[in-house]
């Protein structure tokens, strides 16, 4: 059993199983971040940032998934800290480097064109009510979705990647940067809660210098009628073996 103290708590990463430490005063992730962190290709031995990396969950999957060096990049340091403490109880602390610091300020934090991959699940809202906790994981209260796709364009390597998740409302946000930034939408899925209801969020690969030709995958359904997971979901929580 993991100990708990305060608002601290231990949870699992579904499929690694790895421990990741989080604090309910602070963002906790959510299935967005499991989705993403199986969506992307990742080649082998590969070097994968993560930026707004929060608790780390993404990064975790993605390491699991055989990702090699990870650098994972966040601005809070109640978060970062504990993503060390997590690193550390899972033994990773060879395979991670977490960086504290403003996205913002990529060319400082980062290598340029050094990543094979990198993934982000950025703030979603522009505007509307601000939760009291987790606010800068949630509204673009500092870093925007831009922000998001400058530094993802300067640390992945060419023909590297670039795996996001977002609102649906922002999709020809996110396009119209994508080609901005040189950065060519390869694979695009669509997550329901439910068959007959609309997407409530996107995943999208791209890849840098890339050719056209989008495949758009069959949507991803969350919930059966019964409200209990699909088998298209339920394999996200299945041990994963490398």
């Amino acid at each position: 059993m993991c100990e708990k103290k305060s608002s601290l708590r231990c949870d699992y990463v579904p499929g690694c199983w790895y421990k990741i430490w989080q604090d309910a005063q602070e963002f906790c992730f959510t299935t967005d971040a499991v989705f993403l962190g199986n969506f992307p290709h990742v080649v082998n031995k590969a070097k994968v940032l993560e930026l707004g990396c929060g608790t780390g969950a993404i990064s975790m999957l993605l390491e699991s998934r055989g990702a090699q060096q990870i650098t994972a990049v966040d601005c809070n340091p109640n978060i970062t800290k504990l993503l060390r403490r997590s690193i550390a109880d899972n033994a990773l602390t060879e395979k991670f480097t977490v960086i504290d610091g403003d996205i913002r300020n990529y060319k400082t934090l980062l290598q340029s064109e050094s990543m094979d991959l990198v993934a982000a699940n950025p703030p979603y809202r522009t505007s509307g009510n601000q939760r009291k906790i987790g606010t800068a994981a949630c509204h673009e209260v500092s870093s925007t979705l831009e922000d998001f796709f400058k530094a993802a364009a300067f640390a992945v390597r060419y023909r590297g990647r670039f795996a996001l998740v977002q609102l649906p409302e922002r999709f020809a946000e996110s396009m119209q940067l994508a080609f901005k930034y040189g950065l060519q939408p390869k694979r695009l899925q669509w997550v329901h809660a439910h068959m007959d209801k609309p997407a409530w969020i996107f995943l999208m690969e791209m890849v840098k210098g890339g050719s056209y030709g989008l495949e758009v995958l069959p949507p991803l359904i969350m919930y059966e009628k019964d409200g209990s997971y699909t088998k298209q979901v339920q394999k996200f929580y299945e041990p994963k073996s490398k």
